[in-house]
């Protein structure tokens, strides 16, 4: 009997789930419902589109590809799934009936709540169509947000000729990717490519053609880009009766609570945590799509990497960047920073800024766990007797640790609770010379 299986969502993870189902099962019949209206497209480059790319250059697979591939593609949005009869019904009135169902139905920009937050100007930004509704507003633009998308929206707005602020909630940018070292010396490149930052902002309103902060700061904006996480899109998940905490709770096989129905990318949580990320929604799709056309398929997390090409330059970290123990590089001159973290001697995380030549080889290396020392011979330019006696300034006080004047003893080897003697500050208040 021939199996029809349904997936719901033309995003990356329902993509790769029609994929991985076709290569299981060369003989099911598989829909991809696109609730866009779009072929699956890049979506982490939609920003590059202010800055003048053609929209057509996103696809990830031409509709001939679908057509090698039989896959049937459906340009429609659902409005209801039946689990007991099994039957997908379309906001047009029609319908189809499947045997294994997957929904990878994404995820929306969050909205965090601000007088004036329902005003037309101001557009959380998540899709093809919300850059649009953007470019329909000309003027100086408010990006609220200092994750990934949030600088890249900047930087691309920029290079549309706009006026752009950032509104970061935090105390520095890329909070999740960078170390404050590293976000310092990131920071000081997006103010020199002309973009404005507002860090420590809690938006308060939205006014009056200006976007107002809780400490009274105001900046005009014409539009107001929200670029502050994602909510997964589970009303439809809801409806049915799945189970779902902040995305549909799924197994290690992506598979939900009902019988025959997976869930996997933004849509789905697994182990408590809904991961928002392209790689990770790729991975996830596969394996929902191979275990609902009968295979017997897990997902194995993988640790994280980011990369950011905008303000001119690139970003890309991966693993532990919270480790005490780091040592640094940085050429502010050419805009170059490499970062690496230990952990009991070992290399657990790393940063780039500028020249990403090395993230490949450090990426593995991380994985792979190499010793502090094989890691700074491999990636560092720093010679170990240059570590022993390098001095660490406190940001807090000045005082300056000098291993010569302390038996040697590299700052690195100071124990974790040790403090600065002059103003009680910890490790992590000091940096390199």
């Amino acid at each position: 009997m021939v199996q029809k299986i349904i997936v719901i969502g033309g995003g990356i993870a329902g993509l790769s789930a029609a994929q991985a189902a076709r290569e299981t099962d060369p003989a099911a019949r598989i829909h991809l419902i696109c609730g866009e209206k779009r072929l699956p497209y890049y979506r982490t480059r939609i920003c590059e589109i202010f800055s003048g790319l053609d929209p057509d250059k996103l696809v990830v697979r031409n509709f001939q590809w679908f057509i090698d591939a039989d896959i049937d593609v459906v340009m429609a949005f659902v409005t209801s799934v039946n689990s007991e009869t099994r039957q997908v019904r379309f906001s047009d009135g029609s319908y189809l009936y499947y045997d294994k169902l997957i929904i990878t139905t994404g995820a929306n920009g969050n909205l965090p709540p601000a007088r004036g937050n329902d005003s037309p100007n101001v557009v959380p930004l998540r899709k093809m169509a919300d850059i649009g509704k953007i470019q329909s507003f000309t003027g100086p633009v408010v990006v609220v947000g200092d994750g990934l998308l949030g600088l890249e929206a900047a930087w691309h707005l920029s290079r549309e000729g706009r006026s752009v602020v950032i509104v970061g909630r935090g105390d520095r940018l890329l909070s999740r990717q960078l170390d404050k070292e590293g976000s310092s010396f990131f920071l000081n490149i997006v103010e020199k490519a002309g973009i404005r930052v507002a860090l420590r902002g809690d938006l308060e309103a939205i006014e009056d053609g200006q976007a107002i902060l809780a400490d009274g700061r105001g900046f005009d904006a014409a539009a107001v880009v929200f670029a502050a996480g994602i909510k997964s899109d589970i009303t439809l998940a809801n409806r049915m009766g799945l189970f779902c905490n902040r995305g549909i709770v799924v197994d290690e096989h992506m598979h939900t609570n009902l019988p025959d129905i997976w869930a996997a990318g933004d849509c789905a949580e697994y182990e408590g945590r809904v991961y928002g990320q392209w790689k990770v929604s790729m991975a996830q799709g596969s394996v929902a799509g191979a275990c609902a056309a009968g295979a017997d398929k897990s997902y194995e997390p993988d640790q994280p990497a980011y990369l950011m090409n905008a303000m001119g330059t690139k970003v890309w970290s991966s693993g532990d960047i919270d480790a005490a123990d780091s040592l640094c590089e940085k050429d502010a001159r050419k805009g170059n920073l490499i970062k690496l973290f230990f952990a009991d001697g070992i290399l657990t995380g790393a940063e780039l800024i500028g020249d990403t030549g090395k993230m490949l080889g450090l990426k593995k290396a991380i994985d792979q766990g190499i010793s502090r020392d094989k890691a700074i011979e491999q990636f560092l330019n720093i010679k170990q007797e240059e570590i022993k006696m390098q001095k660490y300034e406190c940001k807090i006080c000045g005082y300056v640790y000098d291993p010569a004047e302390n038996d040697g003893v590299p700052f690195e080897q100071l124990p974790d609770d040790w403090v600065c003697p002059l103003c009680g500050a910890g490790k992590s208040e000091f940096e390199a010379q």
